[in-house]
Parts: C-alpha cells; sequence; structure tokens
C-alpha cells in the first residue's frame, strides 16, 4: 500500500469516527494536563524547597504509587457495577482538585500528601473510559485507543507551551491556581453532552454476577501473553514516567534554557506522539500488533540515546520529536492487543489490572532515576530508560501473536 493510500485511509477514518470517541479523548486530555503542568513545575519547587533529584522523583512516584490503591476497585466497580459514566465524572473532579491543593501547600510533606490524591484521581478515569471504547468499536479497536490516547498527547503539548508562559509572569503556585479553568470547562462540557448521549444510546451495562466476574479474572491470570503484554507495558511506562520527570529539570538547571523555551521543547515531545499514535493504532490493526509494536520500541531506545548523547542541536531536536513519535506511539497498541486477548465480560478489570502494573513499574521510576541522577549524573538516567525499553523490545519478540484477521473499516452508527 502506497504512502498516499495509508494517509487517505487515516483521513477516512477520522470523518467516520462519531462524537462519543471524541468527547472521550477530550476527557482524557484533562486527566494528562494537570500531570504535565507539574512535570514543568518541578524545577521552580525543587529551587525553592532545595530538593534533591531523588527527592524530586519521590513526588511522582507517590502519585503513581497511588494509583495501585485504586485500580483494582475502579475496575471492579466498572464490571459489577457497570457506571461508567459516573466513574468518568469522578475522575475529572477528583485529578485537578488536588494540584490545586499542591499550590497552597508550604511544606514538603503537604506537597506529597496531595500528589498521593492526586494519583488516586487521575486513574479513575481509565477502566471506564478504555473498556468502553473496546466494546463501542471491536473492529477498530486499535484505531478507538489510538483517538482516545491522542488526549493525553494534545494535554501533554498545549500545557508546557501554556504553562512556560504564564510562569514568565507568575510563580508556580498562581499557574497551579488558574489550572482549574481548563479543568472546570472541560468537565462541563463532557457532563452536558457525552454522558447524556452514552445514557441515549444505551451505553450504560448491566453488571456482572460476583460468579461471572472471577470466571473471567481467571481467565485473565492464565493467558501468559496478557502477563508478558503486562510487563511490557509497565517497562514503557517506567521509560514516560522517568522523561516527564527529569527532561524538565534537564532542560532548565543542566542546559540553562527558560521556562518558556523548555515548554516548546518538551511540546515537540508531545507534538509527535500526537502525529504517531492514530497512525500506529491504525495500522496495528492492518498489519498486526507484534510488529508495529517492536518497530516503535526499538526505535525508541535509539531515541534515547541520541537523547542523551547530543546537546541543542538539531540531532538533540530530532530525537526528542522520535522520542515522542514512537514512546507515544506504542501506547495504544498495547492497550489494543491486550484487549484482543482478554475475556470481554471482564474489561473494566482488565484495564485496571493492567494500569495496575503500569503504576507498580512507573511508581519507581522517577525514584530511581533520581537516584541514578544523583551517583552519576542526569544523563546516566537516559541511558538507563533506553536499557528499559530494549528489554521491553525482548519481550514482546518472545511473545506469539495469535491469527487475528485484519479489520476492515466500518462506518459507525450516526
Amino acid at each position: 500500500m502506497s504512502l498516499k493510500q495509508k494517509l487517505s485511509d487515516q483521513v477516512r477514518e477520522l470523518r467516520q469516527t462519531d462524537s462519543i470517541l471524541w468527547m472521550i479523548a477530550l476527557g482524557h486530555t484533562f486527566t494528562h494536563w494537570c500531570p504535565a503542568t507539574f512535570y514543568l513545575l518541578l524545577p521552580f519547587l525543587v529551587k525553592e524547597m532545595g530538593l534533591t533529584y531523588s527527592q524530586a522523583g519521590f513526588l511522582v512516584t507517590i502519585r503513581a504509587a497511588a494509583n495501585l490503591l485504586i485500580n483494582i476497585p475502579a475496575g471492579m466497580l466498572v464490571d459489577l457495577i457497570g457506571k461508567k459514566a459516573l466513574l468518568m465524572a469522578l475522575a475529572l473532579v477528583a485529578t485537578g482538585v488536588p494540584y490545586f491543593l499542591v499550590g497552597v501547600s508550604q511544606n514538603y510533606f503537604w506537597i506529597a500528601l496531595f500528589m498521593a490524591f492526586v494519583g488516586v484521581g487521575n486513574y479513575l478515569w481509565h477502566p471506564a473510559a478504555i473498556s468502553t471504547l473496546s466494546e463501542r468499536y471491536p473492529d477498530k479497536r486499535g484505531f478507538a485507543i489510538a483517538i482516545h490516547a491522542m488526549g493525553p498527547n494534545v494535554g501533554e503539548s498545549l500545557a508546557p507551551l501554556f504553562v512556560g508562559i504564564l510562569l514568565l509572569y507568575l510563580s508556580w503556585r498562581n499557574v497551579l491556581f488558574i489550572n482549574l479553568i481548563p479543568g472546570i470547562v472541560i468537565a462541563f462540557v463532557l457532563w452536558k453532552f457525552l454522558f447524556g448521549k452514552l445514557e441515549s444510546r444505551a451505553q450504560a451495562q448491566k453488571g456482572l454476577s460476583a460468579k461471572e466476574y472471577f470466571s473471567g479474572m481467571k481467565k485473565l491470570a492464565q493467558n501468559p501473553s496478557i502477563l508478558m503484554l503486562v510487563l511490557v507495558a509497565g517497562m514503557r511506562s517506567m521509560t514516560q514516567q522517568g522523561l516527564h520527570t527529569f527532561i524538565p529539570i534537564y532542560l532548565t538547571n543542566d542546559l540553562g534554557l527558560s521556562s518558556a523555551v523548555a515548554g516548546l521543547y518538551l511540546s515537540v515531545i508531545q507534538t509527535a506522539g500526537l502525529v504517531g499514535t492514530p497512525i500506529a493504532g491504525s495500522l496495528s490493526d492492518r498489519s498486526g500488533r507484534k510488529r508495529v509494536l517492536s518497530a516503535g520500541l526499538f526505535s525508541t531506545s535509539i531515541a534515547l540515546v541520541v537523547l542523551a548523547y547530543f546537546r541543542l542541536n538539531w540531532l538533540f531536536i530530532s530525537g526528542l520529536a522520535m522520542l515522542g513519535f514512537f514512546l507515544y506511539a506504542v501506547r495504544p497498541v498495547i492497550w489494543a492487543w491486550v484487549l484482543d486477548l482478554s475475556p470481554k465480560e471482564v474489561g473494566g478489570s482488565t484495564v485496571s489490572f493492567f494500569s495496575g502494573a503500569q503504576s507498580l513499574l512507573s511508581s519507581v521510576s522517577p525514584w530511581l532515576c533520581g537516584l541514578i541522577a544523583d551517583r552519576w549524573g542526569i544523563l546516566s538516567a537516559f541511558y538507563f530508560l533506553a536499557g528499559t525499553v530494549f528489554v521491553a523490545n525482548l519481550i514482546v519478540m518472545a511473545i506469539r501473536e495469535e491469527g487475528k484477521e485484519p479489520a476492515t473499516l466500518v462506518q459507525e452508527p450516526a
């Protein structure tokens, strides 16, 4: 298939996408807008409070660790009760408020505590949202999850630009206060338009019995391919969390860039991810998950080496773009592959189990990278993450991909 034909198919798929998918992606945007803001504010917090790299990393680690507390209960609620719209609404509220409270906190303990609450709210979203998409778009699962995954790329590309400019005039605390405004607007839009449509289209499903639920979970736990993919997803998430935490610090504290310029560099990563995500998701529907995932992970490891080796030249910027394109492109492919293999009746708990494993590994990444940076320098942390992605790719190569016919494009109902 020619490049022109592939681009034509991408445009056709985007035109066929209904408003419910776009609305869910919008909600996902906000759940990542707030963390993206905090990453750029972290260097200011480090300077104001005199934090070490490991202390800075721990603030992100505790947020990810808190995800573990909410993932499994959230998945059980989705499958047993079926109140997906309610969980999505609660997630948006519970994500924004703790960041506001971080802005009024005056010591490290309270900041760390509220960052833990952020982790609880942030990961309420995924079990309800992703299981809804998996059920609604079974023939275009990779593409639908890719559109959902574009939400973080939009939030994480716009937030650094917006916040970088604000930091030229405001303190980091005032920025957190202003940061609530887009959250309130997006939450209102979702409540007004998304949830009403889900109810009118009878998207809310009856919950499972306890027997059906545990039967599905048994099938899930006995599938070695799912367990291997969960490990791969966790290692990819380790890389993402480590980079989110230390690239802003590297750009501002080590390379001496202003907050506005650092925000622009971070936007290069997210914008490239925004481009790569739908391409990889759609391509995996046609060409197979394994091939696309392996190529993406290999390219990510190369990009990390380039990023660590070159400083502020065109190769450095190319490395940032390449890193964003492939690191984010593989995320929906992993999700789609896991949901291909998982029992349909426990989709919410599959997402929770999957997210929980990601949180377990990603929670230690900022702290571990901080220890490595304190001991051997911040570039050593980037080399460590490159090795992590390389090992993840070896695991992918060991997974046997089950035969699956390429999905055909299906027009969604109006």
